[in-house]
């Protein structure tokens, strides 16, 4: 299970509004804020990093940031 970083209230209330779930507990849960999907599976300790600031599944943010070519 990951853990969610801490947040300003304001950005996790823009986050929701942005995507319609909280951030917090989607990354409990282990989903994704995006797609909704489950996100477990990382091709590094960065994404997956990454997931506990976002809330993005790798493929999420393989769209958004871009595939690593590594």
């Amino acid at each position: 299970m990951a853990e969610a970083t801490k947040k300003d209230p304001g950005i996790n209330d823009m986050l929701m509004s942005v995507f319609g779930v909280d951030r917090v507990g989607s990354i409990t849960d282990d989903k994704c804020v995006s797609c909704k999907e489950d996100a477990t599976k990382f091709t590094d300790a960065l994404s997956r990093k990454e997931y506990g600031i976002s809330g993005l599944c790798q493929s999420c943010q393989d769209q958004i940031f871009g595939a690593s070519d590594e």
